[in-house]
């Protein structure tokens, strides 16, 4: 089974990137156009050529599959050439890419990493993790599982929006190697299970990952089964209807990519932009002719993953394209961050650029 687009390997690779740019370069990716690496990098012409590095997506492949891609590509004389990897941040650390998908809130390490200055410039998908235990535990919120195993599938990514929460509400310290819970790190889609049986009490879910255990009954959301966007919006954002803070995948590049080449940019938002409009068309058509990439083993998981999107959270944003007050809001995560201490406090903040719509 495919893991989703957001289920990402633990980004503690991230800290091996620079060592990992030989065997990136072996692999076959020197043949592209490949932005330089270094804080003092010049960012080349992309001469109408955008290399992007993305794990597996159901909508790009919906895109491609149904020839939108190409025809945008030629209206546009502009061409995405996409390298599909579920170690994005080595090939874009290893400046084998232009463009990577990463979660906001990563964003700052990847900095701190590549010794790049970088910007986000689109948004895709927002933090759909749901907190769940079992089913006859009596606990109703994290403050009340302090001390117990907590299974997630990455030290950082979801983990640190839940670390946020618990800092904020309880003043409880949740992260690897210590603090006021166990933290156990498993693939995305062993979490749930070891919820069922006992061996964890609690988890950090991605509800397309855990759907056997959620229709069953043997794991429960708490929180009435809100993700990490839905309560940021809640308590934490100045508009309680904008559900697409924190974002789980923005686009990021180098900041001086961007500003010398403005118009591939641009171009490769609007193609996402329609990727996002083709999805809330043709959202169970999708699911129907990619259902690996939401876990779903049969028509019954289907129907769950389409229950889920339909009546409790869709995770695909609206547009692509960002404006102030966005940007405003999703800015303010990285000062609970700050608070929580997951960012040094003399950490600036993500840069952002605002493109226009074309």
């Amino acid at each position: 089974m495919n893991a989703s687009r957001i289920a990402r390997p633990d980004r503690r690779r991230l800290i091996a990137a620079t060592a990992a740019v030989t065997l990136v370069a072996s692999a076959g990716c020197g043949a592209r156009p490949a932005a330089q690496t270094g804080a003092n990098a010049e960012a080349k012409d992309a001469n109408g050529v955008v290399n992007m590095v993305m794990a597996p997506d159901p909508v790009w492949k919906w895109m491609e599959s149904q020839g939108i891609k190409q025809e945008m590509e030629e209206a546009a004389k502009i061409q995405v050439l996409t390298s599909s990897s579920w170690d994005e941040f080595g090939v874009y650390a290893g400046g084998h890419a232009d463009v990577v998908s990463a979660a906001s809130y990563e964003v700052p390490e990847l900095e701190k990493q590549t010794g790049e200055k970088t910007t986000i410039f689109g948004k895709f998908n927002s933090d759909r993790s749901i907190l769940a235990v079992g089913q006859n535990s009596t606990a109703k919120d994290i403050c009340e599982l302090k001390g117990k195993k907590i299974v997630t599938h990455s030290a950082v990514s979801i983990t640190i929006m839940w670390g946020v929460f618990a800092k904020k509400w309880c003043n409880l310290d949740l992260r690897a190697g210590g603090g006021d819970y166990e933290l156990v790190v498993t693939d995305p889609q062993n979490a749930a299970g070891l919820i069922e049986r006992g061996d964890a009490d609690a988890g950090l879910l991605l509800p397309d990952f855990s759907i056997p255990q959620l229709s069953s009954g043997a794991v429960k959301p708490l929180y009435d089964s809100k993700s990490v966007s839905q309560i940021y919006a809640e308590q934490f954002s100045d508009d309680k209807t904008e559900l697409t803070h924190p974002q789980n995948n923005v686009f990021v590049a180098r900041k001086a990519w961007v500003e010398k080449n403005p118009e591939e940019a641009a171009f490769l938002i609007k193609m996402w932009d329609r990727g996002v409009q083709e999805w809330a068309k043709n959202r169970d058509k999708i699911i129907e002719a990619y259902p690996e990439d939401f876990a779903a083993e049969s028509d019954k998981d289907k129907a769950f993953i389409r229950d889920w999107l339909e009546n409790k959270y869709d995770w695909f944003v609206e547009s692509t394209y960002l404006d102030q007050a966005w940007v405003d809001s999703e800015t303010k995560l990285f000062n609970l961050m700050k608070e929580a201490g997951y960012v040094e406090a003399d950490v600036p903040d993500p840069d952002f650029t605002i493109l226009p719509k074309s």
